[in-house]
């Protein structure tokens, strides 16, 4: 890093920045704040992060050098001064179904090496320990017997069926043996006895000792027990000595006399129960590892199968009105008019309501009547299986499946031999099934002997460590087995910076990109503990952000406006939190200083639209709770992070509602019924998953924007004299895209272990399009230069133009009018991807009432943002449309007209409703912890 203690920016004209110089100190706490658009991530990750990597990776071996010349380095006249640079982003890991909490903070690498270490293994049939058993080992538990006790030491003899007896008894008496025991009886071989013939097993008598005597014949004899018992051999202990009680072992009888049998091994076995156990080893506690995965679910932890609820989404009808829901397709309606044929012989009631049906019916319907050439249910889905290879077929099979828990782990993704082994009594799945609160609050009580814990010291520092960096960033209620793909991505986010927490670097840039997103208030002052830990460790750290409980935590922050996109891109301001409040030039200093924002309580909409009603939810957290929605009105949902809220709206009411809507949706969670779905026509979830994610998907074409845009080229002069159609303006099909890149602009290069690296395509120079389709133009300007305008720009170029006007105005309507026409989707962030969903819901002509449901839709919203997004939200009310919003902005909260409150805390503690009314009614509420945030913005202070 340079001396001079700071990050020097010069003349930075990356995306929309204006040439802009900048100082950052190094060792601080810098926030990035302005409008969305106006170039805060242009300047964090395009600047910042890129050039601190690409720095990093020039110490990197030659492979990856060969790349740096080809690397785009941000447009600037020169930076100094900068470390290398690690970015969390809500991007950051892998949202397979394998990838889960534990594996994305490394917590799960080092529970894996710490049971491998020094958990103990349990026999899953009997319970006893399992262990390695020496001639040591054996010695130190006989020595525990009472003195004068009669023991013997024998071993298995494992002989060929096809042996003769007097080659085996021969051999036995070369080796010294003279006494064996076969079915219950002593052989004396010394005698002139023999083995006798058959297949009986038979034990050799090593020795005959009594407790108490010298340990080092003791010893020799096990070892000698061990060697020809290949690994396994007995102590046949006399039960008959008033001594014996309680040494434990099977009862046997030999020669009429009762002994205890103690079994020892030197594998992983136990030879009670003859159950063999694989050697403790990390990969046999990994679920993505063949040895460590349950065989059934390959490590998923759960199956996909038939479910019956979707099967029969209504089991108040009978089969004669339509109960069996695939039948009803007229494809397979030859299926119910079998069933109904075979019905009268059969006793099968068409008429009773499905519900209803006995035992002896069901397996009817399902199984079927061979006789009859009736397959079933069963023979039906069967039939499918075998023609999924056609794609509708596999869309139909789809609609009826749904995963449950595996039947063989029950979830725990791990083979029976994994989860035998435990520390403190339970085994890995059980501690990644825990609360994370919860699993660090057992490992702090752990208590493990001596040498345990000198072995174990490393791996449970680490976990200690991880556990609680993420109680820190308020990721406290979730467990280590959660999968990513599950999370908000507020609480990606979070997972990521624990594993930047947990890396202990020092003298790095770390480039933190809106990590309060989906934080409740409450939670905040945790993440803030966090973040200035990075700082106080040696980092500098830049944070894009607009929570202004971070924005006042700051060293200092840099204000990048004034307005979005082409009207953005410049310093407005540099300085300290309070130095931003006093000044004139701050469109963010207004709002924390209370100079703007205040919202007119007196607007609000009263809820007398009609109601809807969710009876007994009580699916995860929920605790069998009933709640009624109010329609018409701008409706949140809101409470501390973990407290049910997306269970209730998007697990439970959206796909209750699709249900009786006769909408395909995932299955619900648990609840009893629904009221008041005849008051709406439609029900719309707009959630923050990515609107597509190929690289060719962008804002315009999910609009249908383009088609027009396309329309507009091919109908000028130049393109029809040249034949060209609209399809040549296409990046998606051939013709006139990019033959070398396919149209997606770039090229990616694998980097073996490094993130892989997209790079401008050489042939085409990052346009899509071959050179011939650049020569036409509409206006000067060609097809790849309008893709690279902004929204608000090309609606002023395409004046004259209604379709294509209307359709860019609903962008602009919800707050995207900085966003380039041809931004990979795959670019947004989640709170821009749900706002480009609400806005092609807008631009395509629905009549009648829509509920919208939307999940945090503020994510990545500036003051005056989330004010336009506020307008949007009143166009769609004042036509008739209603809206439930799960939110943690308190500004949006402040100018609700209804606010139903989850809590009062998060997982087990929460599920249920605290506080429901008006904003000033949910201030006032002092059970209601949100209220207590609300309350200062409500009375206007």
């Amino acid at each position: 890093m340079s001396s001079h203690g700071h990050i020097s920016l010069r003349g930075v004209e990356v995306h929309n920045l204006q040439g802009i110089d900048l100082d950052i100190p190094h060792r601080k706490l810098v926030v990035l704040c302005g409008l969305s658009g106006s170039g805060k991530s242009s300047l964090a990750l395009d600047t910042l992060y890129a050039e601190g990597q690409r720095r990093y990776i020039e110490s990197f071996s030659a492979y990856a050098r060969q790349f740096l010349e080809r690397l785009e380095k941000p447009d600037a006249e020169h930076i100094d001064g900068i470390p290398p640079a690690i970015a969390v982003t809500g991007k950051t890991g892998n949202r397979s179904s394998r990838s889960t909490i534990g594996t994305a903070t490394e917590t799960a690498d080092y529970l894996r090496l710490l049971y491998a270490r020094i958990g103990h293994v349990f026999c899953n049939r009997c319970g006893r320990e399992v262990h390695r058993d020496s001639p040591q080992s054996v010695v130190q538990e006989l020595v525990t017997l009472p003195p004068g006790l009669r023991f013997m030491v024998t071993f298995p003899s494992m002989h060929d069926v096809d042996e003769e007896p007097e080659n085996r008894t021969a051999s036995l008496r070369e080796k010294g043996f003279v006494r064996l025991i076969v079915g219950g009886q002593t052989v004396h071989l010394a005698g002139g006895g023999t083995v006798p013939g058959g297949g009986d097993p038979l034990e050799v008598v090593v020795d005959r000792l009594v407790s108490g005597t010298d340990s080092i014949r003791v010893q020799d004899s096990l070892e000698t027990a061990f060697v020809h018992g290949e690994g396994r051999c007995s102590v046949l202990v006399d039960a008959s000595h008033e001594d014996a009680h309680g040494i434990g072992g099977q009862l046997e009888t030999i020669d009429d006399r009762p002994w205890r049998r103690l079994a020892f091994s030197s594998q992983f076995a136990c030879d009670d129960c003859s159950l063999d156990y694989p050697d403790p080893e990390p990969r046999l506690y990994s679920f993505n590892s063949p040895l460590g995965a349950c065989p059934e679910c390959e490590g998923f932890g759960n199956v996909i199968d038939i479910d019956m609820d979707l099967v029969v989404p209504e089991p108040g009808k009978s089969i004669a009105e339509g109960a069996i829901a695939p039948w009803n397709s007229p494809a397979y309606q030859h299926e119910q008019q079998e069933l109904m044929a075979l019905a009268g012989d059969y006793d099968l009631p068409v008429d009773t309501p499905f519900s209803q049906l006995e035992a002896k019916h069901l397996k009817l319907i399902t199984e079927g009547v061979p006789e009859r050439e009736f397959g079933g249910l069963k023979g039906f889905f069967a039939w499918l299986e075998r023609r999924k290879y056609k794609m509708h077929i596999r869309v139909f099979l789809s609609r009826w499946r749904s995963y449950r828990p595996c039947p063989s782990c029950q979830g725990a993704r791990l083979r029976p031999e994994a989860l035998a082994t435990r520390i403190g009594g339970k085994n890995i799945a059980e501690i990644a099934a825990m609360k994370i609160s919860a699993a660090a609050a057992f490992f702090q009580e752990l208590k493990l002997p001596d040498w345990e814990q000198k072995v174990g010291r490393m791996m449970l520092d680490q976990v200690h460590a991880r556990l609680g960096y993420l109680a820190k960033v308020g990721l406290g209620y979730l467990t280590l087995d959660r999968t990513l793909r599950t999370l908000s991505g507020g609480e990606i986010r979070r997972v990521a910076l624990t594993s930047a927490l947990g890396s202990s670097l020092v003298n790095m840039l770390y480039v933190l990109d809106e990590p309060s997103i989906g934080l409740h208030a409450r939670d905040i002052h945790q993440l803030l503990t966090a973040i200035t830990g990075l700082r106080d460790r040696g980092n500098t750290v830049v944070v894009v952000e607009h929570e202004d409980a971070i924005i006042r935590a700051a060293d200092q922050v840099v204000e990048i406006g004034p307005g979005a996109g082409e009207r953005g891109g410049r310093i407005v301001f540099q300085g300290t939190p309070q130095e931003m409040e006093e000044s004139p030039d701050s469109l963010t200093g207004d709002y924390l200083a209370g100079r703007r924002g205040v919202v007119n309580s007196g607007r609000r909409r009263p809820p007398d639209h009609g109601w809807v009603r969710l009876a007994g939810a009580r699916g995860n957290n929920l605790q069998n709770i009933s709640v009624e929605f109010p329609l018409g009105v701008l409706c949140l949902v809101t409470g501390v992070s973990g407290s049910g809220k997306s269970t209730l709206v998007e697990g439970t009411l959206y796909p209750a509602l699709c249900r009786r809507l006769r909408k395909d949706a995932e299955k619900p969670y648990d609840y009893d019924d629904v009221f008041g779905d005849g008051q709406i026509d439609d029900v719309i979830m707009v959630d923050q998953s990515p609107i597509g994610r190929s690289p060719r998907s962008n804002p315009v074409t999910y609009l249908k924007a383009f088609d027009e845009i396309r329309a507009v080229f091919a109908g000028t002069v130049e393109a029809r004299t040249r034949g060209y159609t609209s399809s040549h303006f296409s990046f998606n099909v051939d013709g006139g895209r990019c033959s070398a890149c396919q149209g997606d602009g770039y090229t990616e290069i694998d980097m073996q272990f490094l993130a892989d690296v997209f790079m401008k395509c050489s042939q085409c120079g990052g346009t899509r399009y071959r050179d011939e389709i650049l020569e036409i133009t509409y206006r000067g300007r060609n097809i790849a230069e309008v893709l690279e305008m902004t929204v608000r720009e090309a609606f002023t170029f395409f004046r004259g133009r209604a379709k294509v006007q209307a359709r860019l105005k609903r962008l602009i309507d919800v707050g995207l009018d900085y966003v380039r026409l041809g931004q990979p989707a795959a670019t947004l962030s989640g709170g821009e991807a749900q706002r480009l969903k609400l806005a092609g819901y807008m631009s395509s002509a629905r009549r009648g009432r829509c509920l919208f449901l939307l999940d945090e839709p503020t994510t990545g919203l500036h003051y005056s943002d989330v004010v336009q997004l506020l307008d949007c939200f009143d166009a769609l009310l004042s036509v008739g449309h209603s809206l439930i919003v799960v939110e943690h902005n308190l500004q949006m909260m402040r100018a609700a007209d209804y606010i139903l409150d989850m809590g009062p805390g998060a997982a087990e503690e929460g599920g249920r409703i605290v506080a429901k009314g008006t904003p000033e009614m949910i201030a006032h509420n002092e059970e209601s912890i949100t209220g207590g945030f609300l309350r200062d913005l409500v009375e206007g202070r």
